[in-house]
């Protein structure tokens, strides 16, 4: 067993590069004024996190590999200067897992979607043909609750988001009963960016800038309501149907994470973008829940440990993508704005209850409700006044 002692070669590497440029953002960030960056102390480096003593330091009898599927692009190191977010996950799970094994887990990575969407991988893992996977968009169609999150204008930045998830008794709660529900594990959450709204109709700095637009949303009927409360029309579109539609005029705008907009290339069909985003979207780590309790107790630790730190991977190369490689790449083709506090106290105020009455009614209140003080107990403990 390697103890403390597990960051190999491609560990050390990675988090050297994610940590100096968490700091690059720290100082540089133009791009999201929704997402104010952690502070240094939020960001440790993996290294110096505290490992806990196992209870269990056996390991299985022969190799086990389990298979980790994802969507993000493969290109770093050798293509690309920096890891897109789920690749950046991937890699330092794999890494601590088979290190602190000894070699007994290995995990295997088949990311850029080479085995199908992330809605058909996550079915895999549900069924037990696939053992974990990473994505966004399609959990709550497995698990209804998983959608809470997605109130606009929630979490007042990245530390209370990232907090959240990662220390929340409220959340971890709701996790073990998709477990119970679903059969499948949650790992840990990284995040897949704030989302924003681009379009070609008008620069949006308030809500009623929305009315007559007709934006394109994923099949979800919270981004409906959002949208809907602002005088907008939402239209569901697949994302691979998305830049066509916008091209063509089928509709007017979208909202994505600045990432998903520079991967579909959606700046060349859109002229304006306002950084307010809505909702912080989720990169997801689950698995195959009878393959984990198969797992001896210690390798379950590890399993998780490696989720809670793989998080932290993805979301300092998230705000790294998000925030300068790709905003500046975005920038260049649309018409930026950046709405004030006071601004988006208007759009939360407009928003947030009409999603709050659609999901008290999927929900229930007592769901919904203790949801949001457990969000408001997060602020709390992390000093955050609005």
């Amino acid at each position: 067993m390697q103890g403390k002692k597990w960051l190999g070669k491609l560990s050390i590497s990675l988090l050297v590069v994610l940590s100096l440029l968490a700091v690059s953002c720290a100082k540089e960030e133009p791009a999201q004024a929704a997402a104010p960056a952690a502070p240094a102390e939020s960001q440790q480096a993996a290294s110096s996190e505290a490992i806990p003593d196992m209870i269990d330091m056996t390991m299985p009898s022969s190799t086990v590999t389990l298979r980790l599927a994802y969507d993000d692009p493969t290109l770093w190191p050798k293509q690309a200067n920096v890891p897109d977010p789920e690749h950046a996950q991937a890699l330092l799970f794999k890494d601590y897992v088979e290190s602190q094994t000894g070699g007994a887990v290995k995990i295997d990575l088949y990311g850029a979607g080479q085995l199908g969407t992330y809605r058909e991988t996550l079915e895999m893992v549900q069924q037990g043909s696939m053992d974990i996977n990473i994505g966004t968009g399609s959990l709550g169609s497995f698990f209804d609750p998983f959608q809470i999150f997605t109130i606009p204008y929630l979490f007042s930045s990245d530390d209370i988001a990232v907090g959240y998830f990662e220390r929340s008794e409220w959340w971890a709660d709701l996790m073990d009963q998709m477990e119970d529900e679903t059969g499948m594990k949650y790992l840990g959450m990284g995040q897949n960016g704030w989302r924003n709204f681009t379009n070609n109709v008008r620069e949006i700095r308030k809500p009623e800038d929305l009315k007559g637009i007709k934006f394109r949303v994923m099949q979800s009927p919270v981004y409906v309501k959002m949208i809907e409360s602002m005088g907008g029309s939402a239209v569901p579109i697949a994302w691979n149907e998305l830049y066509t539609a916008l091209q063509t005029g089928v509709v007017d705008g979208e909202e994505n994470p600045i990432s998903s907009i520079a991967l579909g290339k959606l700046q060349e069909v859109q002229k304006y973008l306002t950084m307010d985003g809505h909702v912080w979207s989720e990169n997801v780590m689950v698995m195959n829940a009878a393959k984990f309790n198969d797992m001896p107790v210690g390798v379950q630790q590890i399993l998780v440990q490696g989720g809670m730190l793989a998080a932290r991977a993805n979301n300092v190369a998230e705000r790294m993508v998000s925030n300068i490689v790709k905003f500046e790449e975005v920038a260049k083709q649309m018409q930026v704005y950046f709405p004030t506090a006071g601004e988006k106290a208007e759009f939360r105020k407009v928003s947030q209850p009409a999603v709050i009455e659609y999901l008290e009614g999927e929900l229930g209140e007592d769901m919904v409700n203790g949801f949001l003080t457990s969000v408001q107990q997060m602020e709390a403990e992390l000093g955050w006044r609005r």
